[in-house]
């Protein structure tokens, strides 16, 4: 019998003004030297803030994508520091993290938006220079520190806290489908009792203040419940619960023009109706969850983005069903049944 095994950040800091706390929870960690990978959009944002919290620290540049050449490059520049701070969106984090891997640091993440559940996690999604994913790489241990502003995620563009629901509401139907397939979590064991429960929680939490959360101006208790959700309970859901269709699909979304720009949340809500529709999920579920996404400005159909030729879905089928938790499903699927779940999406659009 296989472990049950949980997996988690350090320690996880979330509120308006938090960025002003960052030159304290790292003196707490041992202080520095620290080296930040930080996007141009963030640096433009909280270059400043950061200069008065960490004055010693280097600041080095990001280029866009999460390649195995930026991540090279990255590390190649980190010289004595210490610990390594990743600032911004998922793909600087994510490079901040694969820095971190080749010279044997720990890393500590500013998620500057809420459009996805990679800040907490121990792994980098690794993507080609056209932007398809490339692979997966896996740090030690998960980050020592998680440090989000909402007031900084609140100046952001609703798209990106929309695609943070999408992916975040994928996790109960991707729970289901480990369990049911017998598959491991991210920590080759399989999900406690105590996942179980965020993963319900989170949902909640989605359904009941989304909407609330997108109107919000400022953050106030639904914006900072679902930034939470979208943020620390997705990421411990995903990590320690382990993922199946909805995510596999991102490989083959990625691998098409037509839907590469896409980001990675928007995808796994197509994936997460996707996999319903694969078999999981009755039509009342893919109705209400395909309402629900449009309410939150998520894409609900392929016929939207200019997919319609029998060739693309095949494409995008037998590339999915490559990813390694692919059979983490109520049954195996060929490529015809995801072609056909991914066309019912179209006729019910």
């Amino acid at each position: 019998m296989a472990l049950r095994i949980l997996g988690a950040p350090q320690r996880y800091v979330q509120g308006p003004g938090a960025i002003d706390t960052l030159g304290a929870e790292v003196e707490r960690l041992g202080g520095g030297p620290v080296a930040i990978v930080i996007d141009p959009v963030a640096r433009d944002l909280l270059g400043d803030q950061i200069g008065r919290c960490l004055p010693q620290a280097r600041l080095l540049s990001f280029g866009g994508e999460c390649t195995a050449g930026e991540i090279e490059a990255r590390a190649a520049e980190i010289g004595d520091a210490r610990l390594i701070l990743g600032i911004g969106g998922g793909k600087a984090i994510d490079t901040a993290k694969g820095a971190a891997i080749l010279r044997d640091l720990p890393v500590a993440i500013v998620p500057t938006i809420a459009s996805n559940d990679s800040p907490t996690s121990h792994i980098a999604v690794v993507y080609t220079a056209d932007h398809a994913v490339e692979g997966v790489r896996h740090m030690r241990a998960n980050p020592v520190l998680v440090l989000v502003d909402t007031a900084v995620i609140a100046s952001a563009p609703r798209r990106f806290l929309a695609a943070g629901i999408g992916d975040a509401m994928s996790k109960p139907y991707e729970l289901a489908g480990a369990l049911a397939g017998g598959g491991l979590n991210f920590f080759g064991g399989t999900p406690t009792e105590l996942t179980k429960a965020i993963v319900e929680r989170a949902r909640a939490i989605l359904l009941d203040d989304g909407e609330a959360a997108m109107r919000a101006g400022k953050p106030d208790d639904a914006f900072e419940r679902v930034v939470e959700a979208s943020i620390l309970l997705s990421g411990l859901a995903f990590e320690s619960g382990g993922l199946s269709i909805a995510h596999s699909m991102v490989r083959g979304f990625s691998a098409m023009p037509q839907l590469a720009r896409l980001l990675h949340g928007e995808m796994v809500a197509l994936g997460t109706l996707t996999q319903l529709a694969a078999g999981q999920g009755s039509n009342e579920e893919i109705e209400e969850l395909t309402a629900f996404f449009e309410r939150m400005g998520l894409p609900v159909s392929f016929a939207e983005f200019g997919l319609a030729e029998e060739g693309d879905f095949r494409k995008m089928a037998e590339i999915s069903l490559t990813a390694p938790y692919a059979g983490n499903y109520m049954r195996r699927l060929e490529p015809g049944d995801l072609v056909a779940a991914m066309r019912s999406l179209d006729r019910r659009s």
